[in-house]
């Protein structure tokens, strides 16, 4: 029986177990903010959200920008743009009136990242509203997304690579891929940057601009990624809901993978009864809106 391998520790943080094979296992706490983001959102547990608030405090209480992974794992100094954005994310979910201080995130956030274009214009309209911010970020992210989704398209179609059913994936190594599959696995825009992208879109205020935004995501994932376009509100039809009943969850997130030969890990699917917190499964189903208005 193969189980997920997501738990809570003591500090309120969800963790992930690592892999046999990794070097220097830290069972995710370099990772841990963003999932525990996540975590927050799919349970609404006060453990998760708590951690992350004692984990930003003194910024979200006007000190200065010196964000760290994890209690046992307190790196600022390659701090990186996507636990950056799920920290706004945990604002915009739990702590919209202190939106304002995602403003006050430094461009460079730390010695190995900067804020994208697309990230510094995006914190603006949530934490401002301003118009101009929302026409800048639409503008130009809907010209990336169509960039994104030409460029990816066309390197999978160059190597014929196909989506796989998540019953039968496994990676091809590396020594096995053919040139053009190789290009696509190191040169194609990664699933997680798209993901990520979906729940920056969730966040924005209701609104013309938000919905063209859904469209331009939606093209970017295949049709088996259920999360992201469920977050996108795009209609699954009777076989994917079906699907989707199916679905028992796999022993990594899958939502931030495609089921093919860009992925450079196994993911393998989970059988019998699980323990808690299998959060590939739950997303799915939890209340995944946002109760506080901008």
């Amino acid at each position: 029986m193969r189980q997920h391998r997501f738990y809570k520790d003591e500090f309120g943080f969800l963790l992930e177990t690592s892999r046999s094979w990794q070097e220097n296992p830290d069972n995710g706490r370099g990772d841990a903010v963003g999932r525990t983001v996540l975590a927050a959102i799919v349970y609404r547990e006060k453990d998760f959200i708590e951690a992350i608030r004692i984990n930003f405090c003194g910024f979200i209480f006007g000190g200065e920008w010196n964000p760290k992974r994890h209690p046992e794992n307190p790196r600022t100094k390659d701090f990186s743009r996507d636990h950056t954005t799920w920290f706004v994310v945990w604002l915009r979910y739990f702590w919209p009136r202190v939106l304002y201080r995602a403003k006050g995130i430094p461009f460079r956030i730390s010695d190995r990242a900067v804020q994208s274009i697309d990230m510094w214009l995006w914190i603006r309209v949530l934490s401002t509203g301003r118009w101009h911010y929302k026409l800048f970020y639409w503008a130009y992210s809907s010209i990336e997304c169509r960039v994104i989704n030409f460029w990816n398209n066309f390197l999978r179609s160059r190597a014929g690579i196909k989506s796989e059913e998540w019953e039968t994936f496994r990676a091809t190594p590396q020594k096995d891929l053919h040139p053009e599959e190789w290009d696509a696995r190191q040169v194609s825009v990664p699933a997680y940057s798209i993901e990520i992208k979906a729940w920056m879109v969730k966040c924005l205020p209701d609104g013309w601009f938000k919905n063209r935004m859904k469209k331009r995501i939606i093209p970017l994932v295949e049709p088996s990624n259920f999360l992201v376009r469920m977050l996108m509100d795009d209609e699954l039809s009777f076989e994917d809901k079906v699907a989707l009943h199916r679905y028992t969850g796999m022993d990594a997130y899958r939502w931030t993978w495609r089921l093919d030969k860009t992925t450079p890990i196994d993911l393998y699917p989970l059988d019998g009864p699980q323990p808690e917190y299998n959060m590939d499964v739950d997303v799915l189903y939890a209340d995944l809106d946002i109760t506080g208005d901008l």
